[in-house]
């Protein structure tokens, strides 16, 4: 085989594996999760599922639909914005927030780049406190930092992390006032009925796993792809 043939396949299958690399789609990984539902319903209403999936590094704090609905029935322009201070415009799982280097992080969101944001409401205070326990907060002075970070929800290094919050991290409803044109956000569907306790630490750590895994499935694929093609062409060479 050529040298020439040798470059285009080489070019190819790193251009195949490097866009690979940076593929996530927000709504299936939290579409595994039934207490996730009506967040990943109102992302993709808000639009903002679009957009988390368009970046290369994002971490997503997701809160369960009972913490949602202590905002229903805001105007949707409050919701997006509610929503979007909880996307951080960078790469942070677990292990990366208790090792930070200060006690303190002043974290970049979303809504700070939406331009909608006033002073410090578009950016997040992550504290590691005294017990080990990981908390956010509005970075706004004043602010109680009281969402606590539960899990890992699914995790692929270093592009998106999922994290799951104990509550939802308010902006000053006032200043975001509804207008003629800014219609409410329909109220959120009622959970499915839980589990036992005895089923729902199972299916809780089975659905864990299946999410890392199917974030992990397609690189293995395309690595099997990339590595049988290789052996080939070596054998006719």
């Amino acid at each position: 085989m050529s040298s020439s043939s040798c470059a285009i396949f080489f070019f190819f299958a790193s251009t195949f594996l490097y866009t690979s690399s940076y593929s996530f789609n927000i709504t299936e990984i939290l579409d595994q999760y039934d207490d996730f539902s009506t967040f990943n319903a109102l992302l993709s209403q808000t639009k903002l599922a679009s957009t988390i999936n368009h970046r290369k590094t994002i971490t997503v704090l997701a809160f369960s639909n009972e913490a949602i609905s202590t905002f229903s029935g805001q105007s949707n322009t409050v919701i997006k914005d509610i929503l979007s201070l909880h996307i951080i415009l960078d790469y942070y799982d677990i292990e990366k927030l208790e090792n930070m280097n200060k006690m303190s992080l002043i974290l970049p969101t979303l809504f700070e780049s939406s331009g909608d944001a006033k002073g410090k409401q578009g950016f997040l205070n992550a504290t590691l406190t005294r017990n080990g326990d990981i908390v956010f907060g509005s970075a706004v002075p004043g602010s109680i930092l009281n969402s606590k970070v539960e899990e890992s929800v699914a995790s692929q290094p270093f592009n998106v992390s999922v994290l799951h919050i104990s509550n939802a991290i308010m902006i000053d409803v006032g200043a975001h006032a509804p207008t003629g044109s800014s219609s409410p956000v329909s109220s959120p569907p009622r959970p499915r009925p839980a589990q036992s306790p005895h089923d729902s630490g199972d299916h809780e750590n089975a659905d864990s796993a299946n999410g890392v895994s199917k974030l992990n499935s397609r690189f293995d694929l395309a690595f099997a792809l990339v590595m049988s093609s290789f052996l080939w062409f070596m054998t006719v060479l």
